[in-house]
């Protein structure tokens, strides 16, 4: 019988026992792993699948739980695989699934709210009232705004689709442009330089590759306008955050609101958690109920494919057949 490790806190009893009625042998408990890497690794040596959301899933782990527990699928409980060493797992015959789409209108929403509260200055007021002060100051509106898509995914659609109630210009860059979604929304694609230096406001939804990484550095920031606020929540590399706190520091940029950090959990050294024009949430984007029960559907729709019906659904590497 398969060992599936379920590696995520949440009530998922109707999904654990949708994977036991097929005949799969399913447990349910966190792993730590951010401490050690090797304890980690043999935390996840005893299974055949792993569904789980981060992990240093890193050559070296993937042989020891492969070549120790005969891992066999790894199910990553959100879409982005960064921490997961693709290429690897393929040549050790290890399937790498995803959920995409599941979490996409919860992402939306979280940017969307990211983009009030730091234009509007929400939580700095909600921080003066409760520490004795009545000075409100000024904020800015978004109505009659550029906003600037970085990427244009299906969170990026998302919030498009949201953001059509408003009236706001909405233009996207992406090196894939879909037209006809772009058109359907009354969205325009537009090159990057466009992007940075006419939009309002950014709000990033690109994949973290090495094309991605660092992108939105220092010469990034000098070419937006300064009244411009920048919002993450596709992946914390995405941003040079030494070059984004000069930008904070410096006001170069007016604001931002950060959802994903370079290093997560952000260090408590980090002078963004001390700057007043950026807002910060620990990487729960998709940390709602329903994006929760949705994730975890797709998730385990994958483990019955492969386990039981021996076919492939949202496999990102098929390739690790020829190795299996």
């Amino acid at each position: 019988m398969h060992k599936i490790l379920v590696a995520v806190n949440g009530n998922f009893e109707n999904q654990i026992n949708r994977m036991r009625k097929a005949g799969l042998e399913v447990h349910q408990r966190p792993v730590l792993y951010h401490r050690d890497e090797q304890v980690f690794a043999e935390d996840v040596s005893s299974y055949n699948c792993v569904i789980m959301g981060g992990g240093p899933w890193n050559e070296n782990v993937l042989r020891y739980a492969k070549e120790k527990g005969n891992l066999k699928m790894i199910v990553k409980f959100g879409v982005g695989v960064d921490n997961i060493d693709l290429n690897a797992a393929t040549r050790l015959g290890i399937a790498v699934s995803n959920a995409p789409g599941s979490n996409s209108s919860a992402v939306a929403e979280h940017a969307l709210a990211l983009i009030f509260a730091i234009t509007r200055n929400i939580v700095k007021f909600d921080r003066a009232i409760k520490a004795g002060s009545w000075s409100s100051g000024m904020s800015d509106t978004v109505i009659g705004k550029t906003i600037g898509l970085l990427g244009f995914g299906n969170i990026a659609i998302k919030l498009a689709e949201f953001l059509k109630s408003f009236p706001v210009d909405i233009i996207v860059y992406d090196i894939y442009k879909n037209e006809e979604k772009a058109r359907s929304l009354g969205v325009r694609f537009v090159e990057l330089e466009e992007l940075i230096t006419t939009s309002d406001i950014i709000s990033i939804h690109v994949p973290l590759t090495e094309s991605t990484r660092g992108m939105v550095n220092k010469t990034f920031f000098e070419k937006m306008k300064p009244s411009a606020y920048i919002i993450n929540t596709s992946r914390g590399a995405v941003i040079n955050e030494k070059d984004l706190t000069e930008a904070l520091k410096s006001k170069t940029i007016m604001g931002a609101a950060l959802d994903t950090f370079e290093k997560e959990p952000l260090p408590e050294d980090s002078e963004l958690r001390r700057l007043d024009n950026v807002i910060l949430t620990p990487h729960s984007a998709s940390n709602t109920r329903e994006a929760f029960t949705s994730i975890m559907e797709c998730c385990v729709g994958n483990v019955i494919e492969f386990f039981v019906n021996g076919q492939l659904k949202n496999v990102l590497n098929p390739d690790f057949k020829k190795y299996a």
